[in-house]
């Protein structure tokens, strides 16, 4: 007979947890990192040669694995694409996010922030501007993204305006809708001549102008605009 043993008669034994060994990340940690890394690589792969000019071969070559691992993470070619513009696009979303919280002339005043930013990352900016010209046919495979995309920042910056116009502080007449997409107009303009020839036009200058003139049509007083611009008052009630 084997001897019984102090753990034998304890009760509360079948309940104590094991002691596992310390791991190093899980595999979904390091999962999660793979993909964000094929995410970048194949980002810049986007921006430089366009999707329909990307094969997953090169993106597979560049991260230095094989097709099917490659097709392992992200689905098809179309999975990876759905992959790049979400995570991407998420940046331009949130900072409009952000405009709302401020409100106002002051969140106009704040629109060259946003140059400053696609000014240190072009790659950004040249990625968004390529496949958004490349889907711009309905069947195309990242339509659908960037038709709701660019609704939700039309809306995001038409509240900016209504909320202002609320206040007193943007003109009651000028329609937030139309205003919004004439904003958004400029920027994309001005950023395609700046991708197009960085040498000649300074996307941050062009940007700042623009909006010191938005904010000068927008305000409902020269006060307001004066406060916006400078932080002084002119002197008028």
């Amino acid at each position: 007979m084997t001897p019984r043993t102090r753990e034998d008669d304890d009760p509360d034994r079948s309940h104590r947890p094991t002691r596992q060994p310390r791991r190093g990340p899980g595999r979904s940690e390091r999962g999660a990192r793979r993909r964000e890394e094929l995410v970048t690589i194949a980002s810049e792969l986007f921006a430089r040669s366009g999707f329909r000019g990307t094969g997953l071969a090169e993106v597979a070559a560049r991260a230095g694995i094989t097709q099917p691992a490659l097709l392992y993470y992200f689905g098809s070619k179309e999975g990876l694409l759905q992959a790049v513009i979400e995570h991407r696009g998420a940046q331009s979303i949130e900072f409009a996010r952000e405009s709302v919280a401020i409100g106002g002339l002051r969140a106009i005043r704040e629109m060259p922030a946003s140059a400053h930013r696609n000014a240190r990352e072009p790659g950004l900016a040249r990625l968004l501007a390529v496949l958004t010209m490349e889907n711009l046919d309905p069947q195309d495979p990242a339509h659908d993204y960037f038709v709701q995309r660019y609704r939700r920042l039309r809306e995001l910056i038409a509240r900016i305006i209504t909320d202002a116009q609320a206040t007193g502080e943007i003109r009651a007449e000028v329609d937030p809708g139309l205003k919004a997409a004439e904003l958004l107009a400029t920027m994309d303009g001005l950023q395609t001549q700046w991708l197009l020839d960085p040498g000649e036009v300074d996307l941050v200058t062009a940007i700042e102008s623009y909006a010191l003139t938005l904010i000068r049509d927008l305000a409902a007083d020269p006060a307001a605009y004066a406060t916006t611009v400078t932080g002084e008052t002119t002197g008028h009630e």
